[in-house]
C-alpha cells in the first residue's frame, strides 16, 4: 500500500472513529437527560393533581364558609382552612412553574443543574412550612367539613370527635405524608441530579 493510500485510509478511519465517538456522546447525553426528565415527571404530575384537588375542595370549602358565616366558630374554621389551602395551592403552582420551565433538551448541563437545584431549594423551604401546617388541617377543617356534610351536626359540641381524628392524623397521616415527600420528591430529585452529575463528570473528563 502506498503512503498516500495509507494516509487516506487512516484519515477515513479517524473520521469514522470521531463520528462514532460523537454519536456515543450524544446518545449518552440524551439517555441521561431523558432519565432525569422522567424522574422529575412524577413530582410534576403529583403537583398538578394537588392543584386540581385543592381547587375543587376550595370551591366546597368557600361555599360552606359562606353558608355558615352567621356562626362565628364555623366562619373562623372556614377562613383559616381556606387560607391554609390557598397557601398549599400557591406552593404547588410555584413548584409546577419551576418544573415546567426546565428545558432538558436545549440547556447546558450547568443550566440543568441550576434549574434542578432551584426546585430542590424551593421544595425544602415549602416542605418545612407544609409539615408545620399539616396538623392545623385537621383542627381547622374538621368543624367546617362536618357542618358542610351535615348541617345539623355540631362537631364543636363533641370534642372527642375532633380529638380522635387529630390523633389518627398524627399517628397515620403524618408518616404517610413524610413517605410521600421521601419517595415522590426526594428520591426522584436525587436520581435526577445524579444523572446530570454523571453527565457533567463525563463532559469534564473529555
Amino acid at each position: 500500500m502506498e503512503l498516500d493510500d495509507l494516509k487516506g485510509a487512516w484519515t477515513q478511519y479517524d473520521k469514522k472513529l470521531t463520528e462514532n465517538l460523537r454519536f456515543n456522546e450524544e446518545l449518552f447525553r440524551k439517555l441521561n437527560i431523558d432519565k432525569s426528565r422522567r424522574e422529575m415527571n412524577a413530582p410534576l404530575i403529583y403537583e398538578i393533581c394537588a392543584v386540581v384537588i385543592s381547587v375543587v375542595f376550595l370551591i366546597f370549602l368557600t361555599s360552606w364558609t359562606i353558608n355558615f358565616s352567621n356562626e362565628l366558630i364555623y366562619l373562623i374554621s372556614g377562613i383559616l382552612s381556606i387560607l391554609i389551602f390557598i397557601t398549599g395551592l400557591g406552593f404547588a403552582v410555584v413548584k409546577i412553574g419551576l418544573l415546567s420551565n426546565i428545558d432538558y433538551h436545549n440547556s447546558s448541563v450547568i443550566e440543568l443543574q441550576k434549574a434542578l437545584y432551584r426546585f430542590k431549594d424551593k421544595y425544602f423551604r415549602f416542605k418545612r412550612i407544609e409539615i408545620f401546617l399539616n396538623p392545623f388541617y385537621v383542627v381547622f377543617l374538621m368543624p367546617i367539613c362536618a357542618k358542610g356534610v351535615d348541617k345539623n351536626f355540631d362537631l364543636i359540641s363533641h370534642p372527642l370527635s375532633l380529638i380522635i381524628p387529630a390523633i389518627l392524623f398524627i399517628g397515620i397521616g403524618l408518616p404517610v405524608t413524610l413517605w410521600i415527600y421521601k419517595h415522590m420528591y426526594e428520591k426522584k430529585m436525587k436520581n435526577a441530579c445524579d444523572f446530570i452529575k454523571e453527565l457533567k463528570r463525563f463532559e469534564d473528563e473529555k
